[in-house]
């Protein structure tokens, strides 16, 4: 075992660095790792048999509590299965550390059992990768994997955060001795300081945002997907000077704000702005991307603590690396002078007043549908943070915005936008927040996570509602499979499962709801955990293309 202390050392060094969660897969190559892991009173260690869940899972954790959590596994394909997590946690800026076990480089195609090339195995989804020294009896070595720790922990939790890689290739034996036991504390550890630095704009770039400002006429605020819920206190002091528009992912709470976009960007011929102001990732609403795309925005502010210059609404005229809280202070104690265009604000609210009104109108006249199931969920389930669903229910729940309590935290992963690891993800953030967590999720992403019903015993503060329309029917919105005879087999993939047999198997409270009055019953039962809800989706898809057509 005396070959594998600095294995110990890493983890000494990561629970230092403030590490306190990792999320383990099962393995042997791994198990110097594992073990130096489990016997740090510092950290809590999690272990996941499957390593796409447990990527998930701990992605879930980071995403709440903003510090690298640690994800380990064993060589060969085990590391690629992290690799959806991974991707999601690059583009979604959610930090993580992942070790993979590896085989000595000599070993490295050899046909020697679990081996594959793991070194860089992420590419460009990672923020950077390394990989440590396989001896260490030359002192460089061990100086080299303190800094190396130090310095991945440092870009993992630096903004953009982002997942981190670190392979370490492991010689045997990598298994104590029957009466060796590691003591906590014994190594001593480097830890390399490195404060957070607080990034401002200077006198000269506000005196030219104050400028602009001034000079608009028809200024507009729009958030994409982001989680600081104290965003919406400094956007507040600015709701009189700017139409805000924000999506269900931007955790904006607003009382004027706009969330009726996706039907009032389609059909009315609104007053286009002047000054265009951004912030977060991505937009859900394809129908203002689509519009603002379309505009002569001349003038377009986009604000993240990012590096890169990304453009969806192909606008961007201005680019400002600093944080939107801080932007948006600022802005709001800019003296206002110069007219505003009070009538093109107005337009906007009445616009989404209007568009309200007709979604409930409409809804109250249509059969048994999902956006009705999502709106029963919203009005009568008990929750603080909403994790949505990829596909559908995220669209849906771009409509039903009226509807969410003020200050719940919305998370979706949209990231990739894909529909593995919902549910994983789900519960890795109930375990970390300990909110009242409500998961909506199609039936197509609930069974392709299925697994995560087995990660560890259920969250007793999560209900999981799935919205079983028999397939993914996302495609028969979808002009190009629609109209191909291949619709059902190839695109839909109907399917008659149902998640009841899986909730016995894991021990997980289970109703179904076949309609309005008996999901809002079930709603009202503390110990369902997994409420399935059938619709049919051809008549959701006609209900939704109806809505949009009919409005005007």
């Amino acid at each position: 075992m005396a070959l594998l202390k600095h294995i110990f050392k890493l983890s000494d060094l990561c629970s230092a660095l403030g590490m306190r969660e990792v999320v383990i897969c099962p393995g042997s190559r791994s198990a110097a790792l594992t073990l130096a892991f489990n016997r740090n009173p510092l950290i809590r260690t999690h272990v996941v048999a499957d390593e796409r869940s447990a990527g998930f899972w701990a992605m879930g954790k980071s995403s709440i509590s903003k510090k690298p959590t640690g994800l380990v596994c064993t060589s060969g394909s085990a590391a690629f299965n992290f690799a959806p997590a991974v991707a999601e946690a690059f583009f979604q800026e959610i930090p993580l550390l992942v070790f993979t076990a590896d085989r000595p480089p000599e070993w490295i195609h050899q046909y020697d059992g679990q081996t594959i090339f793991q070194d860089g195995i992420y590419g460009k989804h990672v923020k950077k990768s390394y990989t440590l020294p396989t001896d260490y009896e030359h002192p460089d070595a061990a100086w080299a994997l303190e800094r190396i720790i130090n310095e991945a922990y440092a870009i993992a939790s630096a903004e953009p955060q982002g997942p981190v890689h670190i392979n370490a290739p492991i010689r045997e034996p990598f298994y104590p001795e029957k009466d060796e036991l590691y003591t906590f504390g014994l190594n001593k550890v480097k830890i390399i300081h490195n404060p957070k630095v607080k990034k401002t704009l200077n006198a000269g770039t506000w005196a030219e945002i104050e400028r602009i400002w001034k000079a608009a006429k028809k200024p507009m605020i729009a958030v994409g997907q982001q989680t600081d819920l104290g965003l919406s206190d400094s956007i507040k002091l600015l709701e009189d000077k700017a139409v805000v528009i924000a999506d269900a992912i931007s955790n904006v709470y607003v009382p004027q704000s706009i969330g009726m976009q996706d039907l009032i960007c389609t059909h009315l011929p609104l007053h286009e702005p002047d000054l265009l102001i951004t912030c977060g990732k991505s937009f859900i609403s394809k129908a203002f991307k689509k519009y603002i795309r379309n505009s002569k925005v001349k003038v377009h502010f986009h604000v993240q603590d990012h590096p890169d210059f990304i453009d969806p609404l192909q606008t961007m005229s201005h680019k400002f690396m600093i944080s939107p809280g801080y932007f948006f202070d600022k802005l709001a104690k800019l003296p206002l002078e110069g007219d505003k265009d009070n009538a093109y604000i107005q337009k906007w609210r009445t616009s989404n007043e209007a568009a309200q009104a007709y979604l409930q109108s409409n809804l109250e006249k249509q059969a048994w549908n999902q956006m009705l199931a999502i709106q029963a969920a919203l009005i009568h389930a008990d929750y603080e943070m909403i994790h949505v669903g990829n596909s559908m229910p995220v669209r849906y729940l771009n409509y039903l915005q009226k509807y969410i309590r003020p200050q719940t935290l919305i998370m979706a992963n949209r990231g990739t936008s894909g529909i593995d690891g919902i549910v994983s993800t789900a519960i890795g953030q109930a375990t970390e927040s300990q909110k009242k967590m409500l998961c909506v999720v199609g039936d197509v992403s609930f069974f392709y996570d299925s697994n995560a019903l087995f990660i560890s015993q259920f969250p007793e503060n999560m209900r999981i509602v799935i919205i079983n329309n028999a397939g993914g029917n996302i495609f028969r919105q979808i002009d190009g499979p629609a109209n191909t005879p291949e619709l059902e087999t190839h695109f839909v993939g109907s399917q008659t499962r149902t998640a009841a047999s899986l909730c016995t198997e894991a021990g997980v409270a289970y109703a179904a709801a076949h309609d309005l009055l008996s999901l809002e019953t079930i709603l009202k039962d503390s110990i369902v955990k997994v409420i399935e809800v059938f619709v049919d989706g051809e008549t959701d898809v006609n209900i939704l293309k109806n809505l949009i057509a009919d409005f005007k």
